[in-house]
């Protein structure tokens, strides 16, 4: 990924290849898991298919991931903007990145953020 600000938003990324080698997985389930929403996928400009490496902790998809991208998606299908959601830190320093919540086992918490976000991205 080149330097860019979404480099510093998503941080670091694994390909389709590199996805498949860390979850032991054939580069055809790692893109239909990208599709149904098992795992954050984005698309670059140029066709490149990424996958944020803060969806997985300890080697695995991190427990939650799914239900909250599903209810982002009834915001927007704008994938950059669940990446951004899922690992910006929040304006009160107090609350933790949304994807810390679901790191947490928080997903209560991340799922209510994650529905009040949603409905505010598709107010019109």
């Amino acid at each position: 990924m080149t330097n860019t600000p979404w480099a510093d938003i998503v941080g670091p990324c694994y390909t389709v290849a590199s996805m498949a080698r860390t979850l032991r997985w054939t580069e055809t389930e790692v893109m239909a898991a990208g599709n149904d929403l098992r795992l954050l996928m984005l698309t670059t400009d140029d066709g490149i298919d990424l996958f944020p490496r803060l969806q997985l902790q300890d080697g695995k998809i991190v427990d939650g991931l799914q239900d909250v991208l599903r209810v982002l998606a009834t915001g927007t299908a704008g994938r950059w903007t669940w990446a951004q959601w899922l690992n910006v830190a929040l304006p009160d320093k107090d609350r933790p990145r949304n994807i810390t919540l679901l790191y947490e086992g928080r997903l209560e918490e991340a799922l209510r953020n994650a529905g009040h976000d949603a409905w505010s991205w598709s107010a019109p």
